[in-house]
């Protein structure tokens, strides 16, 4: 059975979010990104919908007054005494796999080791018709593209923007994503890791909604972007 038609498609897109789809499911999922246009729309919706714009707000670390909150609600310093002295044990364990979980979520949002995620910007994509340019970034690891533009471009609700790769060998232009938004984080599919080198390019067509039927542009290239002329 196709994912597009499975029920918990929302749920599975959610989870995959998060982080917490894992497995054989997480595998049958990104293999459902890359075959079924319609689950690689769904997940560009809530992408769209649930996932921050990296920001500089996001490069701040807490101030001293955020941990001493955080510490006091959740009684952190009752866990410094020794064992047998405290007062209800189970409470104690259930505060602190709590706090615990709190930290872990607090950590994923920091920088680590004071270094904020390396986006490093490939392309500028425009439309030669006065339209906000697009710009794409990409992470050290090529595993992700960010798109952001300097305003809103949000597809029709009959339509699907899908993000091409046109590479620099010439070949045949190959789907990268089907999204809602031109601005929007999307995993690059595996077979396109370390494809986006200087000479490629970036395209942007309209497709119909859930992306190309042929599995090739269909619609009008509204914006296009050579790779390393940023």
């Amino acid at each position: 059975m196709k994912l597009a038609a499975n029920k918990a498609l929302d749920a599975l897109c959610g989870e995959y979010l998060l982080g917490t789809l894992r497995g054989p499911a997480r595998r049958r999922f990104e293999r459902a990104l890359r075959e079924e246009p319609s689950v690689a729309s769904r997940l560009a919706y809530w992408q769209a919908t649930l996932v921050p714009e990296y920001g500089a707000a996001m490069e701040v670390k807490p101030s001293a007054r955020v941990w001493r909150s955080l510490r006091s609600d959740l009684h952190l310093d009752d866990f410094r005494a020794p064992l047998l002295s405290r007062l209800g044990f189970w409470r104690g364990l259930a505060a602190a796999s709590t706090a615990a979980l709190v930290l872990l979520a607090v950590s994923r949002l920091l920088p680590v080791d004071g270094e904020p995620p390396v986006l490093q910007p490939i392309a500028r994509l425009e439309s030669g018709k006065g339209a906000a340019p697009v710009l794409a970034a990409l992470s050290r690891d090529g595993r992700t593209l960010a798109l952001s533009s300097e305003r809103a471009l949000q597809a029709g609700p009959q339509q699907s923007y899908e993000l091409w790769l046109l590479p620099a060998d010439g070949g045949a232009p190959q789907s990268v994503a089907v999204l809602a938004t031109l601005s929007a984080r999307v995993p690059v599919p595996e077979s396109l890791r370390g494809r986006m080198v200087d000479g490629a390019k970036l395209a942007v067509s309209v497709e119909p909604p859930g992306g190309s039927p042929t599995g090739a542009p269909t619609g009008p290239v509204i914006m296009v972007g050579s790779i390393g002329t940023v």
